[in-house]
C-alpha cells in the first residue's frame, strides 16, 4: 500500500536527521524538522506535476517526474531531499500521491 504524504515527510525527515548525524554535524537542531511538509500542487493548477517540501521557513517546489527544482530554495538540505528523492520508492509513492490527489478532484468535480 502506497504511502501518505505524511508517512512521506516522516521518511525525509529521519533520512535527513540520519545523514546529519552521520557527517558528524554538530550543533543542528533537529527539532527544525518537526514541522517538514510534503504536499503535492493542485493539479488543476500545474501543467507539470509537482510536489512542494517545506522545511522551516524554507519552501521549495519540485518536478515530481525529473525530480529538478523548479522554485525556492531549501538551503544545505537540499542535497538530502534529492538523493532521497532517488531512494527506494519514494518518487513513486509521490506520483501516486499526486494521482490520488488528481482523482479526488476529479471526483469533487463531478459531484458539483
Amino acid at each position: 500500500m502506497a504511502r501518505t504524504l505524511n508517512e512521506l515527510s516522516a521518511s525525509l525527515k529521519e533520512f535527513i536527521t540520519e545523514n546529519m548525524d552521520a557527517h558528524n554535524i554538530t550543533g543542528m537542531k533537529q527539532y527544525r524538522y518537526n514541522n517538514l511538509k510534503i504536499v503535492v500542487a493542485d493539479p488543476r493548477i500545474t501543467k507539470v506535476p509537482q510536489f512542494i517540501i517545506t522545511i522551516g521557513m524554507s519552501e521549495a517546489t519540485f518536478n515530481l517526474l525529473t525530480g529538478e527544482k523548479l522554485s525556492g530554495g531549501l538551503g544545505p538540505d537540499e542535497k538530502y531531499v534529492y538523493r532521497w528523492i532517488d531512494r527506494g520508492s519514494n518518487k513513486q509513492e509521490l506520483i501516486e500521491a499526486y494521482r490520488r490527489a488528481e482523482r479526488q478532484i476529479g471526483k469533487a468535480q463531478g459531484a458539483e
